[in-house]
């Protein structure tokens, strides 16, 4: 029956017919392809009118490669747009010209690919001329600069020092025993003798003592304070006391014994 009803309707009453129920017409009319054409062209100058947010002289040469036809604002997203406002105004506009310049820029697809290429050339250049300038100043100071070979050799343990300065960035401190002529240059030890005093004992002691030198910043304290006991017991000896006078919860005196150690503290 609906057949029969509508088998005298052409296509363009049956358009016009769906256009008046609400339905949403194919857009093969004339009256459908306009409508479109405009928003899609409304939408094209909506990208070419988007702002880079480049400074005015870069800014001013990426729009004249827009009006020259080599590119325009759609080719460049904002991730391409923020590698070019990572360089100075004078690299920037280096990386354009040489964008502009280049031979095969009408038969690449990817535009915004091909300037991300360029900037990072121009980053990997800038990194390197600043890696020459500062191998010679090292040179001019006389600092010896370690090669890479040479720094694959260095373990943690050359991060290490017994004699922090002052300028220095510490991370932690490290408890550290050994025989006492080994430590001459600590700047934080103390020595040890056998005799009775039990290692927690001993151990805290010791940090009372490095926390009371004067030379002691606030950063190296700091980082004496919170060194935990069981660190400090694991490399302690049994059965020893601090020599020099120093107090151990009721006092130690000094003697002379023929086994000497020293625990002292290191830090990175």
């Amino acid at each position: 029956k609906k057949m029969a009803k509508y088998a005298d309707q052409d296509e363009d009453e049956r358009e016009l017919a769906m256009m008046m129920l609400g339905h949403k017409v194919s857009g093969k009319g004339k009256a459908a392809d306009a409508p479109q054409g405009e928003e899609q062209k409304e939408h094209e100058d909506e990208e070419e009118a988007e702002p880079t947010r480049l400074p005015a002289q870069v800014d001013e040469r990426l729009q004249g490669l827009f009006a020259e036809g080599k590119c325009s604002r759609k080719d460049f997203d904002e991730t391409t747009l923020a590698k070019l406002r990572e360089f100075s105004d004078d690299v920037a506009l280096e990386i354009l010209e040489r964008f502009g310049e280049a031979d095969v820029l009408d038969k690449v697809k990817n535009k915004a690919s091909f300037l991300s290429g360029i900037c990072h050339r121009y980053r990997d250049r800038a990194s390197k001329e600043a890696k020459a300038e500062i191998r010679l100043i090292n040179e001019e100071e006389g600092i010896k600069e370690l090669d890479e070979e040479e720094k694959g050799r260095l373990i943690d343990l050359d991060q290490l020092t017994a004699t922090p300065h002052r300028d220095d960035v510490l991370h932690y401190c490290l408890p550290v025993c050994a025989p006492y002529f080994a430590m001459t240059d600590f700047k934080y030890k103390v020595k040890l003798t056998p005799g009775q005093g039990k290692k927690g004992k001993v151990g805290k002691a010791a940090k009372e003592v490095f926390a009371r030198l004067p030379e002691a910043t606030a950063r190296e304290k700091e980082l004496i304070k919170v060194l935990a006991d069981a660190e400090i017991v694991q490399q302690l000896m049994g059965n020893v006391r601090i020599s020099g006078g120093w107090p151990v919860r009721g006092g130690l005196g000094r003697f002379a014994a023929p086994l000497q150690a020293a625990w002292g503290a290191m830090v990175e």
